[in-house]
């Protein structure tokens, strides 16, 4: 649910963002790339990647997925995260340039998931 409204809230601020002034935004979110949206501008083939977290308070963590870090990896300052806070009150958002090289530090972290299903022929 935060994620879905940190794209909407992303949606509606990005036209006033100097950091993406002049640029047409595409959703991406059902494409699977690594990324919630495209944004380009009409005289460039380039483009830049935005990938949109939220965060309920003031501060949490997140994570991001394999295919986000591949993509944030690749893309470097052509990637952006953009951190929507405190859903819970008044929103506000942090952008995060090339966030791989920024102040934000991820770590690595694995989990095995067993998964149970029944399967039947008919």
């Amino acid at each position: 649910m935060t994620g879905l409204a940190a794209e909407h809230y992303f949606e509606l601020v990005r036209p006033i963002l100097p950091e993406f002034k002049g640029f047409e935004s595409e959703n991406t979110t059902r494409l699977g790339c690594g990324y919630d949206f495209r944004l380009r501008t009409a005289k460039d083939d380039r483009f830049l990647a935005v990938e949109v977290k939220g965060l309920r308070g003031l501060t949490g963590g997140l994570s991001l997925t394999p295919r986000e870090y591949e993509a944030a990896t690749a893309m470097r300052s052509r990637f952006y995260l953009f951190v929507v806070k405190n859903f819970q009150k008044s929103p506000f958002h942090e952008i995060f340039p090339d966030p791989l090289s920024g102040k934000l530090e991820f770590t690595r972290s694995e989990r095995k998931v067993i998964q149970v299903s029944w399967l039947a022929s008919v």
